[in-house]
């Protein structure tokens, strides 16, 4: 709950403003129409909640989903999706969800015929595209091939890098507008040497298309960083949530590494990331790439708030009500999601403003991210400040991190 007095402050903002804005949801893995994606797992990873989501958002979104899905979970798979908010039985009988197990729609007779499930898949797509859909959303679990004897080369070389797509130069039909294409491997039921080869394959085919007419190609390596973050202290990525954290940092270290294994975690898990910094910060430079990252970018020379893009909004950094508002909104677009929240340059802030200010600023701003949905993790370059300054801010903070030189050192946890 957001305390009074900052309801108060908020509402006496937003009546002088002149610009609103609205904090908007984004894709799980933003994936954009066009886009073909090749991500890898382990068994140890739940994957279901990547999945469940992809084909939640696709179905919210008018398009037709076919999931192709490992053998060995027919008896699990659609029970999963309920479990994750999906009414699978619904959707399969009114046509918006395609599925199968990868014997029953790539080996229909036990054999596998490549030209034959290209056609398959064509006429898929031509009928949802018939049938009004926006777009096909695909996911294919190829999990370790076991379906295919553990022949990889089969299905990459025969089938899906196969001319008979509609490109003369192979998948490219997957690049048309109209599909949305994942496909999944489980990495972790072969080999290293057969791992390295698998994805190897797919790099160079993702290569040769990524610089076409479509949307670039993406290799998501997402599952690989649930823990990227939590791990560093320790922690599990459920002990995190509710976690406030104060970084302090060398400004000649990589500090920025450590924030973006935050933001690796959050992505991983499928938790939107909020990012307070300046355009010219290593942070900004560092998680740019990062497609699911919203960015509120402080600046000096900004008298009011400025969307420059989708996922960029720009705020005055002196208006510290205008930056409360926007925290705010985000938690009233995200009411029930865990949300991770990185504010850097606490430091910039207390010399911009000065300390009274920016003190009641972060006091107002932890009290409103006081959920145990929420995780923040806010940045602080003590060598640049008085000792004083320096305690009264981690006063506010239960937990404590310090990076410099010699790398990453927890101060002060809750489990310390």
């Amino acid at each position: 709950m957001v305390p009074s007095f900052v309801k108060n402050l908020l509402q006496r903002m937003q009546k002088h403003s002149a610009v609103s804005f609205q904090v908007e949801t984004g894709p799980v893995l933003n994936l954009r129409e066009g886009e073909v994606a090749v991500m890898t797992y382990t068994s140890t990873a739940d994957k279901m909640k990547v999945f469940s989501a992809f084909i939640r958002e696709g179905i919210e979104s008018g398009d037709r989903v076919h999931y192709i899905y490992p053998d060995e979970e027919s008896g699990s798979i659609r029970a999963k999706l309920e479990e994750y908010g999906i009414d699978v039985e619904k959707h399969e009988r009114i046509g918006t969800l395609y599925m199968k197990s990868l014997t029953e729609h790539y080996l229909p007779d036990g054999h596998f015929n490549a030209e034959r499930s290209i056609k398959k898949g064509l006429d898929l797509r031509t009928e949802a595209r018939s049938n009004g859909y926006k777009h096909v959303r695909v996911i294919t679990d190829v999990g370790n091939f076991s379906f295919l004897k553990g022949e990889w080369q089969t299905y990459i070389v025969d089938y899906w890098d196969n001319p008979k797509w509609g490109a003369s130069s192979g998948v490219g039909i997957l690049y048309e507008p109209f599909l949305i294409e994942l496909t999944a491997l489980n990495i972790g039921g072969v080999s290293e040497a057969q791992a390295r080869d698998i994805l190897k394959t797919f790099r160079d085919i993702l290569k040769v298309f990524g610089g076409g007419k479509y949307s670039p190609t993406k290799f998501i390596d997402l599952l690989e960083y649930a823990d990227a973050f939590s791990k560093r202290i320790d922690m599990s990525h459920q002990e995190l949530l509710g976690c406030k954290f104060l970084l302090e940092f060398d400004s000649v270290s990589a500090y920025e590494k450590i924030v973006e294994d935050f933001a690796k975690e959050a992505m991983a898990n499928l938790e939107p990331i909020f990012v307070f910094t300046s355009s010219n910060s290593a942070i900004h430079a560092s998680l740019a790439d990062k497609s699911t990252a919203r960015f509120f970018l402080m600046s000096v020379s900004k008298s009011a708030p400025e969307k420059t893009s989708e996922s960029e909004i720009v705020l005055p950094a002196s208006n510290t009500p205008l930056v409360l508002d926007s925290i705010n909104k985000i938690l009233e677009t995200y009411t029930e999601e865990n949300v991770f929240i990185v504010f850097d340059g606490l430091s910039e802030l207390i010399l911009l403003v000065g300390v009274d200010r920016a003190y009641k600023f972060l006091l107002y701003a932890l009290d409103m991210l006081s959920l145990e949905r929420i995780v923040t993790l806010c940045l602080l370059n003590s060598s640049v400040h008085d000792p004083t300054v320096v305690s009264q801010i981690r006063g506010l903070f239960p937990n404590i991190l310090t990076y410099d030189k010699n790398g990453l050192k927890v101060v002060k946890l809750p489990s310390y």
